[in-house]
């Protein structure tokens, strides 16, 4: 990973992790994502207007992979908010975050579409990775049984992982074919992507919303809130960040393993501003997490 790589990188996850802080403060739920997806579209469609792009330029095919990307964000943002209406911050934000560097890798392997293979030292960080999240969700030592891992928030955050797993991998393929279209730089076409998906993604959460009596008391309720708002730009802003960092590596998983830097961030808010537990073996996790992540990326 290059240092324009890495620069990118460093200011996105602190982005990432304030917004899902405010998710999980203000309003774990559907209708605080939907928001946030209408305030990410907003905020990137007056760039729009001057990107250049020629829309009948664009292959079919970008269209397509865009909103199977969307159909995981979905996913995603559902399981989210499930999530962290039933667990700690702290828990299923390290988990949901470090488990697709871990499927990502596996995924692009199996079908061989993530460029040049991983080296050992990143094939070893994900091995440490990998104990880190399964030590994270122990409240004690002797909690590790298979019964520990069989609840709730473990079932949303495998859903979580999934959708993060399939959009980001989606998102690269689809990053690739708009580098074929004309654009006048290479940030206004991350902007013109990010708004496409954001635009696709309200209209998928609005029917998540509109269905549902809960949801729907819960928009009315934060809509004048100024965390969804505030939220929806820190994710456009995050993920553009993203997307032109995508174009700097040999692999999409150094990308996906990198962004997790942002979990110490995450634990720390849940832990000191939300009064969260703090046990041992999450100290632990989150410690072979975060140095399996710098062995993943460097």
């Amino acid at each position: 990973m290059n240092l324009t790589a890495f620069l990118l990188i460093l200011v996105s996850v602190f982005m990432h992790a304030a917004w899902n802080f405010l998710g999980k403060k203000e309003s774990p739920s559907s209708a605080f994502f939907f928001i946030a997806a209408v305030a990410g579209a907003l905020f990137c469609l007056p760039f729009v207007f001057f990107s250049g792009v020629d829309f009948f330029a664009i292959p079919a095919k970008f269209w397509y992979i865009l909103i199977a990307s969307v159909s995981f964000n979905l996913i995603y943002f559902f399981a989210l908010a499930s999530g962290y209406r039933c667990g700690d911050i702290s828990l299923v934000y390290p988990l949901g975050r470090s488990l697709p560097v871990l499927l990502t890798a596996g995924v692009t392997l199996l079908l061989n579409i993530g460029g040049k293979p991983l080296s050992t030292n990143a094939l070893i960080g994900m091995a440490v990775l990998f104990v880190g999240c399964v030590i994270l969700p122990l409240q004690k030592w002797s909690d590790f049984k298979f019964q520990t891992y069989f609840s709730k928030v473990i079932f949303w955050v495998l859903f979580i992982s999934f959708g993060a797993t399939g959009y980001t991998i989606l998102d690269s393929m689809d990053m690739a074919i708009l580098k074929t279209v004309s654009f006048s730089n290479g940030v206004l076409r991350a902007i013109f992507f990010q708004f496409a998906a954001e635009v696709l993604i309200s209209f998928g959460m609005f029917w998540l919303v509109i269905f549902s009596a809960r949801e729907r008391a819960e928009l009315k309720r934060i809509a004048r809130s100024y965390a969804p708002w505030l939220a929806g730009v820190f994710t456009a802003m995050a993920y553009i960040l993203v997307l032109l960092a995508m174009n700097q590596v040999s692999n999409v998983c150094y990308i996906q393993a990198f962004r997790q830097m942002s979990l110490p961030i995450g634990m720390l808010a849940g832990v000191f501003i939300l009064k969260e537990s703090c046990s041992m073996p999450k100290i632990v996790g989150i410690i072979l997490i975060v140095s399996g992540l710098v062995m993943t990326s460097f």
